[in-house]
């Protein structure tokens, strides 16, 4: 019988599902306590946010969502939440996997889908929403910028005609 404080909890983590615009479930099996409260503050940074929460509660959480794990989670699992960026947060556990040479990543959650770990991995080769962002603005400006440098090399080579135009006049004078 489940008691008030795991029904509480679940209905915490399903909330926080539900905020985060995407989360992931991580294994942290292989990272010392440094390595992990460094890849907090590293995720913290990025607006997100990641909590250790008991493998049954997780489940019965994301049920509550609508969502089935194909598989029953094993080992130790903590929960990335991405509250601001969609990708920035999980890009800092992918660092440190790399880094480390570990597989930590479980299942990923974006737009109320479950996305397995291939899926997961596309996911994060998406670039950041700044670096989208950039590249909207650069294709916005890039053919404004064109526009105005062919405007102004007419316009200067107008000028250097003129001028040799009015320096030959000045020899013929």
């Amino acid at each position: 019988m489940p008691t008030q404080k795991k029904i509480d909890q679940v209905a915490d983590v399903a909330k926080k599902f539900t905020e985060a615009k995407s989360a992931a479930l991580v294994q942290y099996q292989g990272l010392n306590a440094a390595d992990i409260a460094a890849l907090r503050a590293s995720i913290k940074e990025k607006g997100g946010s990641m909590e250790v929460v008991k493998n049954s509660l997780i489940t019965r959480a994301l049920e509550q969502l609508g969502l089935k794990l194909p598989e029953t989670l094993t080992g130790p699992t903590s929960i990335a939440f991405c509250n601001e960026d969609e990708v920035a947060p999980l890009k800092e556990i992918d660092k440190v996997n790399k880094a480390k040479d570990i597989t930590s990543f479980k299942y990923g959650i974006y737009d109320k889908k479950l996305l397995s770990l291939n899926e997961l991995k596309s996911f994060l080769n998406l670039p950041s929403k700044t670096t989208l962002i950039a590249q909207f603005i650069g294709g916005l400006v890039n053919p404004l910028q064109r526009m105005a440098y062919a405007f102004r090399f007419n316009q200067t080579q107008l000028v250097l005609t003129l001028k040799a135009v009015a320096e030959k006049q000045e020899k013929t004078n």
